[in-house]
Formats: C-alpha cells, structure tokens, sequence
C-alpha cells in the first residue's frame, strides 16, 4: 500500500499533522503555508513536482481540497500519476455550475436559486459567482459581465451545509452545519468564514434520504459537503463541494482520524468505524486581517489553529489563524467564540464574523 499522500488545498497543515500520525510521508501544495499552489498554474512546474515525488515514492495517493477548481489543465496529469482518494478531479468541472445539475436536484425537490421568486424591493437581487473558485471568494454583487461568472439569485439568510462520506454502495451522514460569514468585507462578502455543528428542526430525515438519493446520482465518493438554503420549507443548493473542506477536521475528529483513513484506504476500513457523538458540538472560525501587519503572537492558545510564523507578514484581507473550539451545547459553542474573539480583538485587527 501507498506510504506517500500529496495534498493540495489552500491549507493543508491539519491533514499534515493527522497524516503523519499513521506514518505517511506527505508532499504538500497550499496557499496559505507553503504558499505555492499558484505555481501549478506553471506546467513546467507541475511536471517536475510529479517526477520528484514518484522518485521518492511509487504509487503515491492524492487529497485534494479548494484550490483546483480553475487548474482544470493539470487534471490529466495528477490522474494519471497519483492515485486520486474521493471523487475523480473532473467532478470539480461538473459540479462547478448549478445549472448543469439542476435535472438532478430536480428529481430529489431541490431548488436553485434561480427559481428564487425575489422580492422586488431587494436592491441587492443577484450576486456573481465565478465558475470556478472556492471559500467564496470573487462571489459579489458587482456586475461580473465575463465568462468566468454566472449570475445568481441572491438568497438571503443563514446558510447551511450537509457534511458526508459515502462511496458505490453506502452513504453516511455526518452532520449539519451553520456556515459564517464576515461582516462588512465589501471586496468579499461572502468568503466562507468557519462553522459549526447544527441541530435542524425540520424533518432530517427525510431530508438526509434526499441528500443521499442525490449523492450517489452524482456518483460522489469519498468526504463531501454540500450548502444549501432554507426558505419556506424549500431546500436550494447553492453549492456542491465534492472534496475535503474545512467541515473534515470537526468530523475527522470525532472519529478519531478514522475519516482519513477510509478516505484514503475506503475498501481496508469499514464504515462502522464512523461514529458521531451527539454530545458535544465542534465548529471553527477563520479570522481576516483588516489591516496589513507583521505577526506576532501574543497568546499561546491551543484552541488557536494556523498559526503564522512571527514576523511574517499578513497582507490586508488574508486569514490570520483560525480558532477552533467545542462545547456541549450550541449556545454555549457561540458564547466561546464570542468570548475567545473579544479577548484576541485586543491583541489583533480583524473583521467580526456574523455568528
């Protein structure tokens, strides 16, 4: 079996860390640490950043994460020369305009936005969405009159997301979540901010048997989420993620690392190993610089995760770290983060996050 995994995805440092617990040697490719998954936009670069690996490790798996999304040239190279653990990289360009999906949602009574009846008062009624991003960034209401945006119906309210693992012949809900924003960000509105663990009060299960009809329609292996919207008892996809994202690391550790593990090996490690606690409630928040400065931390804290290095320079809207934190109730999740945000806007300038 492979003892080599390469990651790609705008932060890879927890699956790093979780990775190297079951003796994996990684070759990691990030945006925010080792900062060069803008290179693979480079040919050249990709090509002997593959023969590099494959001289150190045959066979060697890959965990890809945001990030890929616009790299669509690249593909065909990873496929053929790692083995690709969850979804096939082309789902990202199938999935990547709601449109092309909705004979699928269709046939499960979801929605999209576009079918949103908007109230005509609402000034800010669309919002532009690129067809390939990730995290919500370049999501706005300025006109994007280019081929790489589509236009959309905006939804107001909370947004929502379904998390689950499933393969050819089982699917496994995970759990809800509450996704934030951060507030007044006018050049990105709608960057996805952190998360936390939710109870729904409709009819879950009822709605978690449409989730998994839909899933396996779209063939979706391996961790997945997906956001959606709740109006007037109607479900509206805003967006299919088929990769790890940031919800992996509140499920991950909730089963001990096994997540990983079937992600990477799903045929080795039964499913039954997957156990979620209703007793206690994870979630996390991404914190963007309001201003540019250099770093230094001023309180160890382990509920702070992504940490910069000192003195390294944080440019103006880019994240700083994130907290990471769990309680037994959801009030009490959102009171810690209250708490934890008001002592570090002591220390730090960062926009507030609607929570």
């Amino acid at each position: 079996m492979s003892k080599a995994v390469v990651l790609v995805s705008s932060d890879t440092s927890y699956l790093e860390r979780q990775l190297s617990t079951l003796n994996y040697n990684t070759y990691p490719i990030d945006e925010f640490n080792h900062k060069n998954i803008h290179k693979l936009r480079d040919l050249d670069f990709t090509n002997n950043f593959i023969k590099m690996v494959l001289a150190q490790d045959s066979s060697p798996f890959l965990i890809y994460g945001s990030g890929l999304e616009d790299k669509k040239n690249i593909y065909g190279l990873f496929s053929k020369n790692f083995i690709i653990k969850g979804n096939n990289l082309n789902i990202l360009s199938t999935t990547n305009d709601l449109n092309s999906l909705k004979p699928f949602f269709d046939n499960y009574n979801f929605k999209t936005p576009e079918n949103f009846d908007q109230e005509k008062h609402n000034i800010k009624k669309y919002i532009w969405k690129p067809y390939n991003s990730s995290g919500g960034y370049g999501i706005s209401f300025d006109i994007k009159k280019k081929s790489s945006h589509y236009k959309q119906k905006y939804l107001p309210g909370i947004t929502l997301s379904i998390s689950f693992f499933c393969n050819n012949e089982s699917f496994i809900f995970l759990g809800f979540n509450k996704l934030f924003l951060v507030k007044d960000y006018s050049e990105h509105p709608f960057i996805h901010a952190g998360s936390m663990m939710i109870k729904l009060s409709q009819d879950c299960q009822t709605l978690i048997s449409s989730f998994s009809k839909l899933a396996r329609s779209l063939l979706l292996k391996g961790y997945n989420n997906i956001d959606f919207k709740i109006i007037d008892n109607d479900i509206y996809i805003l967006d299919v993620n088929p990769r790890i994202t940031s919800t992996f690391k509140m499920y991950n550790d909730i089963c001990n690392n096994n997540l990983l593990k079937i992600q990477l090996d799903e045929e080795h490690v039964s499913f039954n190993k997957i156990m979620i606690s209703k007793n206690i409630v994870y979630g996390y928040i991404h914190l963007f610089a309001k201003e540019s400065f250099f770093f230094k931390q001023y309180l160890p804290d382990d509920n702070i995760t992504n940490l910069p290095k000192d003195e390294e320079y944080i440019k103006k809207g880019d994240p700083i770290f994130s907290i990471y934190l769990n309680a037994l109730t959801e009030e009490d999740l959102v009171l810690k983060f209250r708490e934890k945000i008001s002592i570090l806007r002591n220390y730090y300038n960062f926009y507030d996050i609607v929570i």
